[in-house]
């Protein structure tokens, strides 16, 4: 490579936050089947896919697909099992909440190919979503849930019937759109202050919030998505120093560290007094609240941060207190218990024991790697404390009901993002341990998931093993960032791909 064009990767990767270091150039020679499978799915997807549609053309990559030209949609397939209509992204519609690790894999495409064509289309998405994606009225972005943008008419798209925001993801390039639109970024920080908290004094809010008009709700004031305003809001603040957000912050961690059980900390599903929610925990969500609390510490106020930490500690001893079992089949996590015993609670109608499935997602199912991958994180996180060995005990029995249990594609309808999320376990095992056995299993996974899900050469994947169309909603994005960490594990480069933690 010449080094005025290898100067220039490097600066381009530095901006969009990868960064090289002395003992290892910001590309490499190395190959694997892992890494074309990757670079021939994005080179699909610029191909094509890249909004050129309607009168506004912008850098938006549309979120469903035909797998076998990567060409828009103009009826939905049938979706994967366990999905909701109006949780889906409509023809010619994309969903930035939903796909950001596709984004993320696209700037490691550039880091480990040199080729700064894929760093630049991510950027252009994103920064071409915050820009036309929000609402005038509220700041708030047509993404989440519930909605997405519709490249073709140019107008929020939702197959809902409501035009709903309600964020699945937390906002991983909150610094990107920052630097380079301060004031749309702060807008949508300010919106969910604004319009989705329905008591600015107690902190009560729905995860549901109308996109386009004041309409906050409340008594359904999920901890997952509690976490995300937390990251968000202390994120703005630590920008801005704008003392909304400090009150923000503050109320919200407030309102957590009250409605804890007193006997066991945890946290009930909602604020509403629905009798199949009530003194019920999603346990997930205790994970994440502590995850986001945590390095939202380190941004906020002495008096805030103090909080946060309090209410990280206490969730952390909360769920690692819970009687988790990888003893058997049919036991992994604890997924849903009482809150007020911490004991497992079966849900019929997710089908659950009240212990992590491993295999075969559905809406509101987290499976057994979903938790491990947290775990990971939060391991990561804690560092020297003492709980970060519980936690990544639990990373390493995670990786192991998926080095024992093999899927079935051709039985269940498995989703492309289950795989990538249990080779995202192994190779978190591997990092831990440097066993090899953890490696293999990885491999093995991936060279399932390439035989599965990319059948017939098609450039794309299929959105699960049953159907035959790309769809956001199944996690793709996130096995592509898998086969990018597993290649560089097979490689021998040092482990620069994050282990993702963003499904829950």
């Amino acid at each position: 490579m010449p080094r005025l064009f290898k100067c220039v990767v490097v600066v381009v990767l530095a901006i969009f936050g990868i960064r090289t270091s002395a003992a290892e150039p910001a590309t490499s020679t190395a190959t694997s089947p892992y890494l074309d499978v990757v670079r021939r799915t994005v080179d699909a997807l610029l191909r094509t896919a890249v909004d050129r549609f309607g009168k506004q053309q912008s850098g938006m990559i549309l979120s469903v697909l035909d797998r076998e030209n990567a060409t828009p949609l103009t009826k939905l397939p049938s979706p994967p099992a366990g999905v909701r209509q109006g949780d889906r992204c409509g023809p010619g519609g994309s969903n930035a909440n939903l796909q950001q690790d596709l984004y993320r894999s696209m700037f490691h495409l550039s880091r480990l190919t040199g080729d700064p064509q894929y760093a630049e289309a991510a950027r252009d998405a994103l920064l071409d979503f915050l820009r036309i994606a929000q609402s005038p009225e509220t700041g708030l972005l047509a993404w989440g849930e519930h909605m997405f943008w519709d490249c073709v008419d140019d107008c929020p798209g939702t197959l809902y019937g409501k035009q709903i925001h309600e964020p699945k993801r937390k906002i991983l390039y909150f610094d990107l759109w920052y630097d380079a639109d301060p004031e749309r970024t702060l807008r949508y920080a300010r919106g969910l202050w604004d319009h989705q908290i329905f008591d600015h004094k107690t902190g009560n809010f729905s995860r549901h919030a109308s996109y386009d008009k004041h309409d906050p709700r409340k008594d359904f004031d999920f901890a997952k998505e509690g976490s995300y305003f937390i990251d968000c809001w202390s994120k703005a603040y630590e920008k801005s120093r704008d003392p909304v957000y400090q009150e923000a912050v503050r109320v919200l961690t407030t309102r957590y560290l009250g409605r804890a059980n007193p006997k066991t900390r945890l946290l009930d599903c909602d604020s509403s007094k629905d009798p199949a929610r009530v003194n019920l925990c999603v346990a997930l969500w205790s994970i994440s609240l502590a995850m986001e609390s945590a390095p939202a510490a380190k941004r906020m106020d002495a008096e805030t941060s103090k909080l946060l930490e309090q209410l990280a500690t206490e969730q952390d001893d909360a769920f690692l207190a819970l009687p988790h079992d990888f003893s058997s089949p049919d036991r992994g996590f604890i997924c849903y218990c009482f809150a007020d015993t911490g004991k497992a609670r079966e849900r019929a109608e997710k089908k659950s024991n009240g212990y992590s499935r491993h295999w075969s997602m559905g809406y509101g199912i987290n499976p057994t790697s979903m938790f491990a991958l947290l775990s990971n994180t939060r391991q990561a996180q804690l560092g020297n404390d003492p709980r970060a060995e519980k936690y990544r005990k639990l990373v390493v029995e995670g990786a192991d009901v998926y080095r024992r249990e093999t899927p079935n594609p051709k039985n269940d309808d498995l989703w492309a993002g289950e795989y990538g999320m249990a080779i995202f376990t192994e190779l978190a095992a591997y990092r831990l341990t440097k066993r090899t056995e953890y490696l293999e299993a990885a491999q093995r996974l991936a060279d399932e998931s390439i035989a599965v899900f990319w059948d017939r050469g098609a450039p794309l994947p299929r959105a699960s093993s049953k159907t035959k169309y790309y769809d956001c909603i199944s996690y793709p994005d996130t096995l592509l960032l898998s086969l990018l960490a597993l290649h560089e594990a097979v490689a021998g480069l040092t482990p620069r791909v994050e282990i993702s933690d963003l499904n829950r």
